[in-house]
Order: C-alpha cells, then structure tokens, then sequence
C-alpha cells in the first residue's frame, strides 16, 4: 500500500515511486498546477532555492539537517496559532518525507494568514514537546524564524489567498497500521533507520507531520476529555480483523494489541465537540501535531458530530440474600469537594451500583484536598459521603480506614490519597481496632482453626519497600451473617511515569512495573499465610492495580490461589478506564477458592464513566455479587 498518497478532489497522475516497486497516487489537479507555478515565481530571485519543506523532514524521525541554517523555504500558509505556523509545499514525491513543517515565529514577528505564500529563514530544530518531563516523547521538526536583532531570520510575505494543499485523507484505501512501532531502542538515533509507514503507525504519522490531513468519516474512541481532547479512528478501520471493540465503540487492548491507528483530535486551533465514546464525526480536518506522547490532528475547522447515542449503564437491584460488594476509585475526592462532586459521587453508588453493602474506594483524599497543610485524616470526606448514601438510601454507612503519613503514598502532592471502605452496618458487621499508618497487620491461626488478625483494620506491611511513594494495601475484616469476609483493598504504582507508546523508545520500557510486581508478591504472600490457615477462607483482594489482568505483574495473585473475575467477562466488556482511547481494565476483583466455589459470585464492570465525557470519574466502578455459606457450614 502506497504510504501516503493525497486524495485530490479532481483528476490525478500516477508517478513511479523510486525503489518501492508500486505507484504513488499524487495530485496533479488545478490547485497543484497553480501552486507549483507560483512557488516557482516566489523563489525565483535569481536562483533557484536549495531546500524543500521535504529535504528538511527527511526519511526518518530527526531531520536530517537539524541543527542548522537554512534559507527561502517557501510554502503556503495553512493554520496559524499564537507563537506560529504551519506551512506546507506542493511536495517532493517522497512518502517518507512530509511535506509540511512548523514555524515558529515567537512573539516579535507579526502574523501570517492561512492562504499566504512565505518563505521563510531560520535555524531546523528538533522540538520536543514537554521539555524535560517529556523526556520520551518524539520530537518535531521546525523552523526557528525568530533570529536575534539584526538577523535575516523571519519569514517573508510574497501573496495571499492561496488555495490550501488538498489533505490527505485517512479512509478507505489509506488507513494507519495497528501496530505501533519497530523493535529498535530509540527510534529517532537508531542508525540507518527509514521510516516504514505501510508497517507502523509511529512512522505512518511521522511521514504526515505538520500536513493537512482529514479523515473520511471518525468515530470516537473514548470521550472528549478535560484538555478538549478526543480519541478517534477511521469508521472504515473500527470493525476490522484483529481489532476488538466494545459495545461502546472504543478499542480494548490486549496482549502486544496497542491499537497504533488511534489519532486524538485537538482544540489547540478549533474547539472540539463534547462528545462520549462511539459518536460518529465528519468534517474532521486540520494539521498533523503531535505533543505529550500522541499524535494529534489539530482542527482546523469545525467538526460535524452526526450521532452521539451513548447512555451510562446501571445494575439491577441485588436480589434477597446476596451481598453487593464494588470497588470504585473515585478519582481524587477530597473533603473540600464541592456539594455537587459528593452528590454525583452518591447518586452513581446508588443509582448505577444499586447502593452496594460494602465499598471499597481508592483515591480518597484528605480533608482539605490538594492543600499542604500536614493534614492527613480523611474524617471529613469520609463523612459527607456515607451521609450522601444514608440520605438517599436510609441505609446506615459508616466508614473505615487508615491515616497515611504525610506525603509518603504518593498522588497530588498535599492530598494524601488512600483507600478506605464504605459499609451498610445494618447488613455488614465490623469490630475494630483500627490500626495506624505504621502499624502492620498480622495473621494467625484461631484455635477453632479460622483465621485471626491482630487488626479489625490495618495496613499491609506499610514499611516494605514495595510501598515507597506508594499506597499501602488496607486489610479489614468484615461479618456478615456471622461469616468472616476479609477484604484487601489495593491501589497499586501508577504507570504514569513510564514512556509513551508513541515515544523515542520502541518498544516502551515498562519501568512502572517492578514496583508493582513487589507489590503484588506482598499481597500473595499474605493471602498465602491466610489460605495455609484456612483454604476455605473467604477473601476479596480488589482495587485499582493500575495493570492488565493479562499482565505479569498480577502473576502473583494468581500463585497464592486467587482467581481474577475480569477474567470472566466477554472480552469486549474487559475495561474500567480510556487512556487516550485505548480501553484496559486496571480495576480487578480477586476471590479466593472458597468464596469462588461456595459463594456462586457473579462480577461485572459498570460503565458509566470511562467512555463518557461528563463522567463523575475517570474508572468504571466494579461489582461483585455473592453468597455467603449458613454460618458454621463447612465443605464435606
């Protein structure tokens, strides 16, 4: 498949494409004519102009001539922001090399409109968006017009109102690869490398930089999120082989399945539309960027939603006799929360959850929220949500939990995020104590042969060093009915600091990972001491693990005898949360073989926020119903 072939509203000719053995589909339309021969008069001064837009792209992810001057490269003008432009020529034949390049002019230099001819001065520059935070990210290729006093640097105006380059249209006959990028450590140093865009999705957008691309019809794959951002692929590419897509019409990942033909529309030029997961768009056009670890097709026109139909889900009532168990990271709730956020928050539990008995809740912050005060109890946030729940149920919640030390678990500085449960004390029983943020809990055997801990409450091994900047597992033990039900409640190292998929490293090392594998071997090994007491003990281990259910960091749960309930979903509905349009369940519910066989528990994930772009969180909230055993009943 040719790599990037325009799509030209008029007639087109076929040019051989050198080396490839297949023909490059190019424009040869009015537009193109008229172009040509009035970049020929602009850069007629006597002398024909060294470079193209081309020469300066080059064939791979740096440019070959970054780092020096170059002079009258012309181009027409094609979307212009507050620090540049994008500028793009009639092009040179090459699929590996764009046609279009950024300029950035700073704030001195006056403004050019779209449809001007410029040619322009200045130093070629790898731009790495993010600076040193993004460390990972690719860079782009621009131009330095700004110049110091005195320079010929700038651009130059020759005339306007010219007709922009026809895009080239993602759709039907050109459609971005899945796979993301090669086995090559860093991409843009790898010696010799040459784009390869029929194979890779990094090299497929790469070979588009800063160029007018639209996309034949979009539906989105996620949400438009808080930085007006929306995850989209072609509709032509969404139901194709290899690919798996929910209900909702998002993307799930699954083992070496990264979905590369993902593209984020930007509001960076033009707004975008608030949309949730599965809307169908048109009129999708604007210029290839790219910045914090995406590429993003910057609007430049407004974009056509054509259907949005998708509604949140909700559980049905628990039936008599069976306990409703969810675990729901709430996403940074503090106890200076607005009424409405706390409100939201209830009305979901109740309304979408069915007002489970028990909850257990990750990301609960302290009670003045992202303040550094030294604050660390979380009484108050606590506090206002069990009294949203009594008041819109009539049921009595009460709360437990443990107080971390400050700023040592990680999450918003200030906030002391933690996990804490939610429980209905008419129908679930706890007796303390509760233990502190040092204090660790500790299993032994009862003489009747059940498991007892030292804790009602407590935190799990909070000193290890698998915990570090991280949160430590909260363990309580729970009665219902006179059965004991323990319950680890865990929020796991976040992934945020590792590389991006679309970054210099090909594939993306996983640094994140070590440290939740050290805590997952925490967690088995506890889970482990209580089943070598009891095999038939009833345990949950859930929360945010912040990994795959297919990934090897979970390894360990599995070893101590648990079995992960994601695992008996379709596939299709495997995910709690949308990372730029890639679906991953990141939230799990672990039961052991006791609760497992003797329980009958039935699990589901609830999707009413990860593919919504007015969601109350960023996860979907998981739930877990069960039976529990006549008390005293053992096992034959």
């Amino acid at each position: 498949m040719p790599a990037r072939p325009h799509r030209p509203a008029l007639a087109t000719a076929v040019l051989p494409l050198a080396g490839a053995g297949a023909a490059l589909r190019r424009p040869a339309t009015a537009w193109r004519i008229a172009l040509a021969t009035l970049l020929a008069l602009v850069l007629a001064d006597g002398a024909q102009a060294r470079q193209r837009i081309g020469d300066l792209q080059g064939r791979s992810h740096r440019s070959p001539v970054a780092d020096t001057r170059v002079d009258d490269i012309a181009g027409i003008v094609t979307a212009v922001e507050r620090d540049g432009f994008w500028m793009q020529d009639t092009g040179d034949d090459d699929p590996l090399s764009s046609d279009a390049i950024y300029v950035f002019r700073g704030p001195r230099l006056g403004k050019p409109r779209v449809g001007d001819a410029v040619r322009v001065s200045g130093q070629v520059q790898e731009f790495r968006p993010g600076g040193a935070a993004g460390a990972h990210n690719l860079s782009t290729t621009r131009i330095d017009a700004r110049g110091s006093r005195g320079s010929s640097n700038g651009w130059r105006h020759v005339s306007s109102g010219n007709r922009l380059p026809d895009p080239v249209v993602i759709g039907p006959g050109l459609l971005p690869p899945m796979a993301i990028g090669p086995a090559v450590g860093d991409i843009k140093i790898h010696p010799g490398y040459r784009l390869q865009p029929a194979a890779y999705a990094i090299d497929f957008f790469e070979a588009l930089e800063g160029m007018r691309v639209a996309i034949d019809a979009a539906q989105s794959v996620g949400p438009r999120n808080r930085h007006g951002e929306i995850p989209v692929v072609a509709t032509a590419q969404a139901g194709m082989a290899g690919i798996v897509t929910a209900a909702s019409g998002g993307l799930l990942v699954g083992p070496g399945r990264f979905n590369g033909h993902r593209i984020v529309l930007d509001d960076r030029l033009r707004p975008t539309p608030a949309v949730h997961s599965g809307a169908r768009l048109e009129g999708v056009v604007g210029v290839l960027d790219y910045s914090h670890g995406h590429y993003k097709l910057q609007l430049t026109q407004s974009v056509t939603v054509v259907s949005n139909p998708l509604t949140p889900a909700a559980a049905a009532t628990t039936a008599p006799g069976r306990i409703a168990l969810a675990s729901y990271n709430v996403r940074n709730l503090g106890g200076d929360a607005d009424a409405a956020r706390v409100t939201a928050v209830a009305a979901q539990i109740v309304h979408a959850l069915g007002a489970p008995h028990l909850l257990a809740l990750q990301e609960i912050q302290d009670d003045d929220g992202v303040v550094d005060s030294g604050a660390v109890s979380a009484d108050a946030t606590l506090a206002r949500l069990s009294a949203e729940l009594e008041a819109l149920t009539g049921r009595p919640y009460r709360y437990v939990g443990v107080d971390p030390i400050d700023l040592a678990d990680g999450g918003a500085p200030g906030a002391n995020i933690r996990q804490a449960f939610l429980y209905d004390s008419a129908r679930i029983g706890f007796a303390g104590p509760v233990g502190g943020a040092r204090d660790a809990v500790r299993v032994r055997a009862g003489p009747d042969g059940r498991v007892r801990l030292n804790l009602g409450a407590g935190r799990l091994d909070p000193t290890h060093r698998a915990f570090t900047h991280s949160r430590k597992p909260l363990v309580a033990a729970f009665t219902i009915d006179g059965q004991p039900l323990l319950v680890v409640n865990n929020h796991f190292n976040s992934k945020g600091a590792d590389p991006p998929l679309f970054g210099t490293g090909q594939p993306p090392a996983l640094p994140s990972a070590t440290q939740r594998l050290a805590q997952a071997r925490v967690v088995g090994r506890f889970v482990a001491d209580v089943l070598a007491i009891d095999p038939e003990a009833l345990i949950v281990v859930t929360g945010d693990f912040n990994d795959f259910a297919f990934a090897d960091t979970l390894a360990p749960l599995h070893a101590a005898g648990l079995f992960n309930l994601t695992d008996t979903l379709p596939e299709t509905q495997r995910y709690t949360y949308n990372h730029e349009g890639n679906l991953q369940a990141l939230d799990h519910m672990f039961v052991s073989p006791g609760l497992r066989a003797r329980g009958a528990p039935t699990y589901r994930v609830v999707h009413v926020n990860a593919d919504f772009s007015d969601a109350v969180s960023d996860h979907d909230p998981g739930l877990l119903r069960f039976e529990l055993p006549a008390a005293g009943a053992r096992p034959p």
